[in-house]
């Protein structure tokens, strides 16, 4: 391995460990001297000091030794409030600092990407996202890994809407490679990160205004969908994957809609109605499609939710179970029987008791006082059992 290989890997690594230490501590307001004792305290009993005692003596003392020496460097380097804006960005110390030094920038650029979608300023809106793009792009790990030289090309073309075939004449595998993993992705992450943070210190965009006083998200969601149009946009993010088709019913019902309640009154609308029928609409394609999603929105789709909870019992892979109320996973194995993972989806044991696993609802699982079962706690209709 290159020596230039290797230090991006160990950049790598010590962004992950940066964003663990952050996520056990960067809420708090730790002192340094307390830093060792608050780690020792919530790790107690987690899966993580399981599987470390189950290594030598001296591999655990470098591993506590290391975990302990990187958080005091994290401290080191940042204040209470940098910290706080890092773990809520769920970055790293090196990546925060580089979010820092270019706040500035990137937060007003962000407030005015917003501003020219909602406006339906197209170029503004352009010109301000590829703005944001060219700083975050040089910031791992937002940083494509293989940026094509037309870039902005590209990204000026997603956002317009035009269909991806289009774009794809040249280099098509390293193109559809940037637009998967840096337009849909990474340039999206790194959005957000920059307005979490950003809320996160209340930071100035004016003399008169800050973040907290903007609307943000309707950029994001452009990015994400590879359309300025904020109905079209809201329609794939509701569930519709065909970003041209959603285009296409967008422009031919002149559809305006910016919420979910608006959504349902256009699909209500006897215009959509009319032309649902037609089997070439939107596109011969995705008419099938279409009748899906669309039903999915139907009367006989919505049921009452509420809340539930019930105990189960549990057989634990290695006999011994986490600690009373840590958190859980469900999941489901190739036969459809309920398995239970750990946060990080590491299998640990399997339930008693028949779920069904095409469920709609939420299910949050926590391991129960009693070490032979867990409590689970369903918000969703009434499809949690197999019948």
């Amino acid at each position: 391995m290159s020596r230039a290989l290797t230090l991006i890997v160990a950049r790598q690594y010590l962004t992950s460990l940066d964003t663990a230490i952050l996520s056990l501590l960067g809420e708090q307001d730790v002192a340094d001297d307390e830093i060792e004792a608050k780690i020792d305290a919530i790790l107690g009993s987690s899966l993580f000091e399981r599987r470390l005692a189950r290594r030598k003596e001296h591999v655990r003392t470098v591993v506590r030794q290391g975990l302990v020496a990187r958080a005091h460097y994290v401290w080191s380097k940042s204040t209470s409030r940098q910290r706080r804006g890092y773990f809520l960005a769920g970055v790293g110390l090196d990546t925060g600092q580089q979010l820092d030094a270019h706040a500035a920038v990137l937060n007003d650029l962000l407030v005015q990407a917003d501003a020219a979608v909602q406006n339906d300023q197209r170029p503004e809106a352009i010109e301000a996202i590829t703005g944001f793009a060219e700083i975050v792009f040089r910031i791992p790990p937002f940083v494509p890994d293989d940026l094509p030289d037309n870039w902005k090309v590209i990204l000026a073309a997603w956002l317009n809407g035009e269909p991806i075939v289009l774009l794809t004449t040249d280099n098509q595998d390293k193109v559809l490679q940037f637009i998967e993993q840096g337009l849909v992705y990474k340039l999206p992450w790194a959005m957000e990160a920059v307005r979490v943070r950003g809320l996160a210190h209340d930071d100035p965009i004016s003399e008169f205004f800050r973040m907290s006083d903007f609307e943000l998200g309707s950029a994001v969601a452009a990015v994400e969908t590879g359309t300025l149009d904020r109905s079209a946009a809201l329609l794939m993010r509701s569930g519709f994957s065909s970003r041209s088709a959603a285009i296409k019913a967008v422009s031919d019902t002149s559809g305006a809609f910016t919420a979910m309640q608006e959504l349902r009154r256009w699909l209500m609308s006897e215009t959509v109605l009319r032309l649902g029928k037609d089997d070439a609409w939107p596109t011969p394609e995705t008419h099938k499609l279409w009748i899906a999603f669309t039903q999915s929105f139907g009367p006989s789709k919505r049921r009452a939710w509420s809340s539930s909870r019930k105990t189960a019992d549990v057989d634990w892979a290695d006999g011994l179970g986490p600690s009373p109320g840590s958190p859980l996973r469900i999941a489901h194995d190739e036969e459809g029987n309920p398995i239970i993972l750990t946060p990080d989806c590491e299998p640990i044991g399997t339930l008693k008791l028949a779920l069904n696993p095409s469920r709609r609802g939420l299910l949050l699982a926590t391991s129960g006082v009693d070490p032979r079962k867990v409590t689970l706690d369903y918000l969703g209709p009434k499809d949690l059992y197999l019948t």
